[in-house]
């Protein structure tokens, strides 16, 4: 039974690696993306840098037993405007769709 257990520990130990590496990655893609379509734009990427942690963490959904980790690209968009105080950003319904 100790190894049952183990293994149990182990195979959830990976599940949760795997879903806070796909965050973590996902992070840094956006970011980059965000900085690039920033263009020079100093405000902009002060913005990126000041909210898009506390922004990221608020619209990404890590998932559950049977559902995969996802971005609300909507919901990152509108908080990095708020809280930025201009609309940097937008997003197109096309590019939302599956």
């Amino acid at each position: 039974m100790g190894k049952k257990v183990l293994f149990g520990l182990l195979a959830v130990a990976v599940a949760l690696g795997f879903k806070f590496w796909n965050k973590s990655s996902s992070h840094d893609a956006v970011k980059t993306r965000l900085v690039q379509l920033c263009e020079g734009d100093a405000g902009c990427q002060r913005a990126v840098d000041q909210h898009l942690e506390g922004c990221f963490e608020s619209s990404f959904n890590l998932g559950g037993r049977h559902t995969a980790s996802h971005l609300e690209t909507g919901q990152l968009v509108k908080c990095l405007n708020e809280r930025s105080g201009k609309p940097y950003f937008a997003v197109s319904e096309e590019e939302t769709k599956p």
